[in-house]
């Protein structure tokens, strides 16, 4: 799966601001597919101990929400984490996952904002346009814009706006659990947005395909930092110095 390299990764808020306002305009906001087979989710997980950013690549044939393929990618990073500026941070990594993907889907699906941004260039309206595919935003808490509270009732829903700009919905999946943001990334409209992601909700909070994506994306992390304690472990019992002292 290819992506296009619109512009180079800053390492500084500054620069990165200034590609948001460039490419904003960019963002098509009605959908742009004429089928929907597969589904393709992402996710990340952080390892503090090493600044290693790990991501998980879950396609889903759609709607019947079955796996069909995995990758994951791991990373330095080089961003920090700046809200509204997350694939800055996560971008890289995000994509080197999805490249190693052997189907392109129809759709990707990002945990984090698309329209429902500051600027309306959330991750997923940021990287469905390097990839120049449809592309969704559900994320877990809210990011900008105002809102009315949905009702408790699972299924219930109200309208996210952004300077007076309606970009997203606030979707109860749950019952006495917090809402969802949902938002359209690129290539998709709103209602689209809402209806790709209510057939993705099964028995939990997040839909399925971003939830496997989130659990595998940690495993992969947990397994990175298990063979890097290991890894040092070994360079420690192998050190002729520690050898020396032991003796």
């Amino acid at each position: 799966m290819d992506f296009r390299e619109l512009h180079s990764w800053p390492t500084s808020p500054l620069d990165a601001g200034s590609i948001q306002k460039e490419f904003c305009d960019l963002i098509i906001k009605e959908s742009c597919f004429k089928k929907l087979e597969y589904i393709t989710a992402v996710d990340t997980a952080y390892d503090d101990n090493t600044n290693h950013l790990y991501a998980s690549a879950v396609t889903m044939k759609y709607p019947e929400i079955i796996e069909t393929e995995r990758a994951v990618a791991k990373m330095d990073i080089t961003f920090p984490y700046i809200p509204g500026m997350l694939s800055f941070r996560e971008g890289p990594v995000i994509l080197k996952a999805l490249s190693r993907l052997l189907v392109k889907p129809d759709l990707v699906m990002f945990a984090g904002h698309g329209l429902a941004h500051p600027l309306f260039f959330g991750i997923a309206s940021h990287l469905g346009l390097l990839l120049d595919i449809p592309s969704i935003g559900c994320a877990r808490k809210c990011l900008a814009g105002q809102y009315e509270e949905p009702g408790n009732e699972p299924g219930q829903y109200s309208i996210l706006s952004v300077a007076n700009i309606e970009c997203g919905y606030v979707y109860r999946s749950r019952p006495k659990a917090k809402p969802i943001f949902i938002s359209p990334g690129h290539k998709c409209s709103l209602e689209d947005s809402l209806k790709v992601v209510i057939t993705c909700l099964q028995k939990y909070r997040m839909p399925r395909p971003l939830r496997l994506a989130h659990l595998y994306a940690n495993k992969y992390c947990r397994n990175g930092e298990r063979n890097n304690q290991k890894n040092n472990r070994n360079q420690e019992n192998n050190n002729p110095i520690r050898k020396v002292l032991s003796r």
